[in-house]
C-alpha cells in the first residue's frame, strides 16, 4: 500500500534535495552575485516578465542541486523504490530534466501573475495557488518522458503528493523567514 507513494517521492527526490539546497543558500545569502532576475528586470507591455523572485541564482541552484540529488540516488539505491534501473540509467541527466522542468514549469505562472499584478511572493487567488503547487510537478515529469515515461498511476499520485511536500517546503520558507505565507 505505501510502495507507490514512497516510489513517487524517490522519483522526486532530486528536486526536494534541490529545494532543501535552495533553502539554505538564500537562508545564507550564498551565492548572491547570481541573484539577478531572469528576465533582467525587462517588461512587457508595461509589466515586468516574470519578476525578481526567478533568479539566476535558483535556477542554477534548483537545477544543480537536482543532478546532484540524482547522483545520489545511484549511490544510495533502493531498488525497491526505483522506477526504473538507476544503476543503468543515466542519472545526471534525469536529474537534470528533473531540475530544469521544476524550474521552467514556474516561468509561464509567473509571467501570468504579472499579467493580472499579482506581485511576486503574493497568492494571486485560488487559481494561482492550484497552479504555484502543480506547475513544477508538471514541469519535471514533463521533462523526464525524454528519458522515461511515467504511468498515468504516477503522474496521479505525483500531483498530490508533491504538491503537498512543495507546501510542506514553503512552509520550511516561512519558518525561516524567506516567504510570508505558505500558499
Amino acid at each position: 500500500m505505501w510502495s507507490e507513494p514512497l516510489r513517487v517521492l524517490w522519483l522526486a527526490f532530486p528536486v526536494m534535495f534541490a529545494a532543501a539546497i535552495h533553502i539554505v543558500v538564500l537562508r545564507l545569502k550564498l551565492m548572491e552575485g547570481l541573484k539577478k532576475p531572469l528576465d533582467g528586470g525587462r517588461t512587457w507591455r508595461g509589466r515586468r516578465i516574470f519578476g525578481d523572485n526567478k533568479t539566476i541564482r535558483g535556477a542554477l541552484i534548483m537545477v544543480a542541486a537536482s543532478v546532484i540529488g540524482a547522483m545520489l540516488q545511484g549511490v544510495l539505491r533502493v531498488r525497491a523504490l526505483e522506477y526504473f534501473d538507476y544503476g543503468r540509467a543515466d542519472l545526471p541527466l534525469v536529474g537534470f530534466l528533473l531540475g530544469l522542468g521544476f524550474v521552467a514549469a514556474e516561468l509561464p505562472n509567473s509571467f501570468l501573475k504579472r499579467r493580472f499584478d499579482v506581485k511576486p511572493g503574493q497568492r494571486g487567488g485560488p487559481i494561482f495557488v492550484i497552479l504555484d503547487q502543480i506547475d513544477s510537478v508538471i514541469g519535471g515529469l514533463g521533462l523526464l518522458c525524454f528519458v522515461w515515461l511515467p504511468p498515468a498511476r504516477v503522474w496521479i499520485l505525483a500531483l498530490l503528493l508533491c504538491s503537498l511536500a512543495h507546501i510542506a517546503f514553503n512552509g520550511v520558507f516561512v519558518m525561516v523567514g524567506l516567504k510570508k505565507s505558505v500558499f
